[in-house]
Order: C-alpha cells, then structure tokens, then sequence
C-alpha cells in the first residue's frame, strides 16, 4: 500500500477545497514531487465514482500501478490524449497530466478540443510541472476545457487575448504577424 507523505496530504486537503469551490485545481507541483499519486488523493477525498485520468501513453502502466496499491473507492480509466476521440463523457472528475500541452496558441488543438467535449459541467484536476513553459498566453487553452473555466465569459482566445496580451507583431519571411505570446502575467 502506498501513503502520501506529509506535504501530498496538506496539498491534497488544500486541493480539495479548490475544487469543490471552483470545479477545478491546477497543481503546479515540481518534478518527482507526486503529482498523481495528490491527484489521486484528492479524487478520492472529493468522492468521485468514475475518474478518466488522461495522460501520455509511456506513464499509463505507472498511473495504473499507483492506482491500484493506493487504496481510493473509485473507478479508473486511464488513457492518452490520442484516444480522446473514442472516449465517451461519462465522468464525474477528469484529471488532465502534462496539462500545459494543451496550451496551443491562438487556436486550440484537437486534443483540446475533444478534451472541452468530454469535461462539460465536469470537474477537473490540472497537473503540470511547467503550466506556461513558452508563454503565460498558454493558460487560457488549458482552462478552455473546464466549464468552470475563470475565462468562460471569453469566447474564445481573440476575446480573452483583448485583455490579458499586449498584441506584438513579429516579422517571418519578411512577413508581419500578430504574436500573442506577451500575456499580461500580473492578471
């Protein structure tokens, strides 16, 4: 049996009252540090029943092995994010790894997109050792999934860049386009 040690407890009791006040957390937690095993804990402290757990394929039997030797009460089903596509919305807490690869810009990729298709009125757990590794514009995709999203008024990217990105322009091929990396971090 696996046991959270002492700052995975404090972190999983502290992700918990996120996610029930805001039907999402996202934890920022360094590498080796056990970000599944909290996301697990948290799952369970929440009560969920079913949990879709996705994540790249090389970590799915790790995930399955902590799942199975720390003792939870709900149903699992891990996959990776190129099967979204066949995974029906049939979840009470998804919990989303590598979260920040989600974080195209300006358009979403389609593994966003069929991510936002499963995780309606859903609650979700973000986990990412790097949540903006080129840009603090990569949020806004990433939180574009959740219905409880704190961007949910923007329709989309454009909208939400109006207010969080100082718009630049940068030259390819001699050519000017907009670059929306420049968001705004203090908001």
């Amino acid at each position: 049996m696996i046991e959270l040690r002492d700052y995975q407890e404090d972190i999983s009791n502290r992700g918990l009252a996120i996610l029930k006040n805001n039907g999402l957390v996202y934890l920022a937690m360094e590498v080796r540090t056990g970000k599944t095993l909290t996301s697990l804990a948290i799952a369970d402290l929440y009560g969920a029943n079913r949990v879709l757990f996705v994540t790249k394929k090389k970590a799915i039997p790790d995930i399955l092995d902590q799942h199975k030797h720390f003792e939870t009460s709900f149903e699992i089903h891990v996959t990776n994010y190129e099967q979204l596509t066949k995974v029906q919305p049939i979840y009470d807490l998804v919990i989303i790894d590598e979260a920040h690869s989600l974080g195209a810009i300006p358009t979403p990729s389609l593994r966003t997109k069929e991510l936002k298709r499963i995780c309606v009125d859903v609650p979700i757990i973000f986990l990412s050792g790097t949540p903006t590794p080129e840009s603090y514009s990569q949020i806004y995709h990433q939180f574009y999934v959740s219905s409880f999203s704190p961007f949910k008024e923007y329709k989309n990217f454009y909208a939400w860049a109006k207010d969080y990105v100082i718009l630049q322009k940068k030259y390819v091929f001699n050519r000017a386009i907009n670059d929306y990396s420049h968001a705004i971090k203090i908001k």
